[in-house]
């Protein structure tokens, strides 16, 4: 019989030894401790979760969202509580439930380096499992937190590429709902890294519903809630996944990401959170569309504007503002929020952006109509470079009288250098309230929500 001989190769030793993007992430997440995260920031996961809260109270009563409760409805008991619902629903049901109806209006979360809105995955990933196990609203902010560092990351690395056919939130956000809801199960870093692998295996979700404006975006949210909590239920149980799923030659990035740069994953990882440099947005539209929004309320404010005295505008932005939101003629209320045309035209006639601008009626109003007809949407090169680091639009109102009057605007209300304050937030969430059954109820809901680092437990919470 031969001998076979084994040369070692030290290199292919070296690799093999080296500790993968998922297994590192792993570590990270199952080494944080409630009592090592700054009090600051868990209260602002706190406030995050106000307004995730607000959202998801508002997207019920949609046709979207009625039909998701109508799924609900239909689906077994359990320990999760699902919005709307008296007794509750298991925890893939319940994350389902809630990250579906979070997504709806378009005024959750965003964070802008990722491009990910990560409240609407996240935190019901989190609530789902806060309840099941009786977690402490301390560790469910800590879960929260530990979710959004993981989706924020991993959606810093996939590139500008990725985003033209993915939808990030859904992609790169089941990491984080797998991190949230593998922490509150307390995986050790084996069982933590199965869960992330097991995420990425299911990460999807196509921009390709916005040329129907079907109701597809708010499946993408729910369903990415949803499979995080699969994933760390049954890495939990032992169930493996890969372990280089991130990385790996027929990974995560080699798959979806062609100009990404999977270094960024971990890149000071454990130097500083994400989640404080979230953005909160002020209108019910796609955030790639809130910078031209700005700078046209600020334009009409300063110079008197009224809708008759314009005779065109130019709007010159980033790449993905052209991609999703140049739409001069939007068909239904949903195309309307992906329309820049649409809410600049809002802007300068009425002075503001609201909820209720987003109706079938609203939508073909002549003077809307009229207006976006003489708008024209610009690639603009150095707005451009500027992306996602900023989301700058400069508007260029063009007056009858002969006059140009432009605004650039780099960092749009709500962000982390223009952020919407504590009282500016709570306006929010009683808004998004209003003719809701939970409306006399805001207040108190405010300040349990605000006082969560100090609730004993969470189970209950959405349904008080």
């Amino acid at each position: 019989m031969a001998l076979e001989t084994r040369v070692s190769d030290p290199i292919a030793s070296s690799a093999a030894l080296e500790r993968s993007l998922t297994e590192r992430l792993a570590d990270f997440a199952c080494a944080t401790r409630s009592a090592n995260v700054p009090r600051e920031v868990r209260e602002n996961a706190a406030w995050w979760t106000l307004d995730w809260l607000g959202c998801a109270i508002a997207g019920q009563d949609t046709p979207p969202g009625r039909i998701l409760r109508a799924h609900t409805a239909e689906q077994p008991i359990g320990v999760a509580s699902a919005l709307g619902f008296e007794d509750g629903r298991t925890t893939q049901v319940a994350a389902l439930h809630n990250g579906g109806v979070s997504h709806v209006v378009e005024m959750d979360d965003v964070d802008r380096a990722s491009v990910i809105h990560p409240a609407a995955v996240v935190i019901p990933a989190a609530l789902a499992l806060s309840e099941r196990v009786g977690a402490s609203g301390r560790d469910f902010l800590t879960a929260v937190i530990v979710g959004y560092e993981v989706a924020i990351r991993v959606g810093e690395a996939v590139g500008k590429a990725h985003y033209f056919h993915w939808h990030n939130t859904a992609t790169c956000g089941v990491f984080g709902a797998a991190a949230a809801a593998g922490w509150l199960l307390g995986l050790d870093r084996e069982r933590m890294t199965w869960a992330l692998g097991s995420a990425g295996t299911q990460a999807g979700g196509l921009w390709e519903f916005i040329a129907d404006g079907a109701m597809s975006k708010h499946l993408h949210t729910g369903r990415a809630a949803a499979n995080g909590v699969l994933a760390a239920e049954l890495a939990a149980l032992g169930f493996t996944g890969a372990r280089r799923i991130l990385e790996g030659r027929q990974g995560f990035f080699a798959a979806t990401a062609s100009d990404g740069d999977p270094s960024a994953v971990t890149r000071d990882l454990g130097d500083g959170w994400k989640l404080p440099g979230v953005s909160i947005k002020p209108y019910p539209s796609c955030r790639h569309t809130h910078s031209a929004i700005d700078a046209a309320l600020a334009l009409r404010a300063e110079h008197g504007i009224a809708a008759d005295d314009v005779a065109g505008v130019d709007i010159g932005a980033y790449h993905s503002t052209i991609d999703l939101t140049d739409n001069p003629a939007p068909a239904h209320l949903y195309a309307a929020k992906f329309s820049v045309q649409y809410c600049v035209a809002r802007a300068l006639i009425d002075g503001a952006v609201t909820l209720g601008d987003f109706t079938d009626a609203r939508i073909v109003e002549p003077a809307a109509r009229d207006l976006m007809a003489r708008m024209t949407v610009y690639l603009d090169a150095a707005l451009d470079a500027r992306y996602p680091r900023e989301f700058p639009s400069e508007v260029t109102v063009r007056l009858r009288d002969g006059r140009a009057v432009t605004m650039l605007v780099a960092t749009p209300k709500g962000d982390p250098e223009n952020p919407l304050s504590h009282v500016e937030l709570a306006a929010k969430f009683a808004m998004l309230l209003n003719g809701t059954e939970y409306e006399p109820r805001s207040a108190e809901l405010r300040d349990t929500i605000v006082g969560l680092n100090s609730r004993p437990d969470v189970r209950g919470l959405v349904s008080l």
